[in-house]
């Protein structure tokens, strides 16, 4: 598969009818379009003039039309579509109210498994209709958009259109004179809601579809289109999301699938989230992104100006991966989801601010978490309301303490936890059966890492080989130092600390309730002078189920427990017994560096 070409390259010259496009050419004239119909969008059949085998709702259905042949209901055989009664004297019709305004490009009319009681013939109407009221089938303010037209039956029959239509919000299809559709899908381009009058300095996302966000290219789409990543919701199942086909002997040859989201407009972004939701045994080993700003609808994957916006990270099943991104103060228009070797993501949420409302981005402060946004919106994320926003200084950033997840920790270190549901654990875990069938063994959680100093390292001073130190750290609690306008405890960060020869990991000691025995997580990783490279400082809020393990030389935050008690760690790491060989402290001249605020 490559990039979608651009409609308006197929309407050139024709300016009659609408045309029949062949099956195999679906995909470069229909492949960047959006399906306004689809149910998945929130498109309906608001009215009809008659059902009575098969309702007109499932022509909107997400999945191709399936055979249900030798299966009967109480008013006959069963079909998978909409099928009317016989003898209609006239024709049948449904209204379907598509999922947003938007410009009608051509459809799919799909006579799916009805063979010998398909509608003969066809035709489409449009109109606008404003919010809040309705249409009725013999308005006046229907325009034609598709002819009566022919159709055969058990087949599919792609239309385009002779130029796209005027904003609709309605549909009319007909069957002259009854029978039987499949499926029905019109695809166009969504007209999102006009900006605000005057910037107000919440999020958007500027990948999703009603924000006018399209996919404009990919590299595979055998069981899922890529268009299906920036669909409202979450959807229902592994159907409606984004699927390559199995690319046998990928994995560690850096190759792997990718799609292209061209934003709804060019925008900075500062958050991702790439959703793996219902994809459990099939989701992507790893991921990477790159923004580029380029005039092209689809700009080749071997074009040089792709940069690298989230480095490859390992993904997990069946759930929200969040993580903050590079370069936010660059304007992207394309971004470039690559996946690593293959497998099936749900949804991809780029969330920023439009460049063309915020023209200076070094006066806007950081987005909160999306977690924040994405809990009151249903799921169909759009922006991020501006009281969330933190009101310190731009030149002291803020770190959102984001929940502890093992892949948005993997460049730091390792989780250390078990999984009461088995499917979500990452696939390299081995988890065996023990203790004669009494217990479950979650296997090489973190690893126990020792690197002998260079010698000569430390002025030629003798360095002793190190010895596991396995010790207990009681903990004060440290709850936040103050509280922002919004009432979240905040921390500031003035110092760090790394181990750079040795591992460290922490394991919280004893129960605790829900909600109790959390503790915080600072990271980030050394620069090329070995030193900490403050772009890359991230927060995780781990629980009392969870440990963690800082790899060689990552740099750390004393651990921050919170809470309203003495916290217990156990701790293993090596030590030499030399101070300064064993960790190294840096605090900073300037004071605060940064401030991590919770989510």
């Amino acid at each position: 598969m490559t990039a979608h070409a651009p409609y308006t390259a197929k309407l050139n010259g024709d300016t009659g009818a609408a045309r029949p496009i062949p099956l195999d050419q679906f995909d470069s004239v229909f492949g960047s379009l959006i399906e306004l119909s689809s149910e998945a969008l929130g498109g309906k059949a608001v009215d009809v003039s008659d059902e009575f085998f098969c309702a007109a709702q499932n022509l909107l259905k997400v999945p191709p039309s399936v055979s249900m042949k030798g299966q009967f209901g109480p008013n006959g055989a069963l079909f998978d579509g909409w099928e009317s009664r016989r003898h209609n004297p006239t024709y049948d019709w449904t209204i379907i109210k598509l999922g947003a305004l938007g410009s009608i490009v051509g459809c799919d009319v799909d006579t799916g498994h009805f063979s010998g009681n398909e509608s003969p013939a066809s035709g489409v109407w449009g109109a606008y209709v404003p919010e809040g009221e309705s249409i009725k089938e013999e308005s006046p303010l229907w325009t034609p958009l598709l002819p009566v037209t022919p159709l055969g039956p058990a087949q599919r029959h792609l239309f385009l259109l002779s130029h796209p239509s005027s904003p609709v919000t309605h549909l009319k299809l007909t069957m002259h004179p009854d029978g039987g559709l499949g499926r029905f899908r019109a695809y166009g381009h969504v007209i999102p809601p006009p900006p605000p009058a005057k910037p107000t300095g919440e999020a958007v996302d500027l990948a999703y579809v009603l924000n006018g966000g399209t996919v404009t290219g990919e590299s595979d789409q055998h069981f899922g289109r890529g268009g299906n990543l920036i669909l409202p919701g979450r959807g229902k199942d592994m159907g409606d999301g984004w699927e390559t086909r199995r690319s046998r002997g990928r994995l560690g040859t850096g190759k792997g699938d990718w799609v292209v989201v061209k934003l709804a407009e060019p925008g900075y972004l500062e958050w991702v989230d790439i959703d793996t939701l219902h994809f459990v045994g099939n989701f992507p080993n790893s991921a990477e992104l790159y923004g580029i700003i380029s005039n092209d609808e689809c700009p080749s994957q071997t074009d040089a100006g792709w940069t690298r916006i989230l480095d490859n990270t390992k993904l997990g099943p069946h759930r929200h991966h969040y993580y903050q991104l590079s370069h936010p103060d660059k304007a992207w228009t394309h971004v470039r989801l690559d996946i690593h070797p293959d497998g099936g993501v749900k949804r991809l949420r780029l969330y920023g601010r439009p460049k063309s409302q915020y023209p200076d981005y070094s006066a806007l402060v950081p987005l909160p978490h999306p977690a924040e946004f994405e809990k009151t919106v249903n799921g169909a994320p759009n922006g991020i309301s501006a009281s969330h926003a933190p009101s310190f200084s731009r030149s002291v950033p803020k770190i959102p303490a984001v929940p502890l997840t093992p892949s948005a920790f993997a460049p730091y270190g390792s989780v250390i936890q078990s999984y009461p549901d088995e499917r979500s654990a990452p696939k390299e875990i081995k988890i065996k059966t023990v203790n004669f069938g009494t217990a479950r063994k979650f296997n090489h959680l973190a690893p126990v890492e020792y690197v002998a100093p260079p010698a000569g390292r430390f002025g030629g001073k003798d360095v002793p080989e190190g010895q596991v130190n396995f010790c207990v750290f009681r903990c004060e609690p440290q709850n936040g130092v103050r509280r922002s306008e919004a009432g979240k405890q905040q921390w500031d960060v003035k110092v760090l600390e790394r181990h750079e020869f040795s591992t460290q990991a922490f394991v919280p000691m004893g129960g605790a309730k829900e909600g109790e025995g959390n503790y915080l997580v600072l990271v980030a990783l050394p620069g090329p002078d070995g030193q900490p490279d403050l772009s890359t400082l991230r927060a995780f809020m781990a629980s009392h189920s969870q440990g963690i393990s800082y790899h060689v030389n990552v740099w750390h935050h004393p651990l921050i427990s919170l809470g309203n008690d003495k916290q217990d760690f156990a701790c293993i790491v090596y030590e030499t017994g030399v101070p300064e060989v064993d960790c190294e402290i840096k605090w900073f001249e300037e004071g605060t560096v940064a401030v991590v605020e919770e989510v």
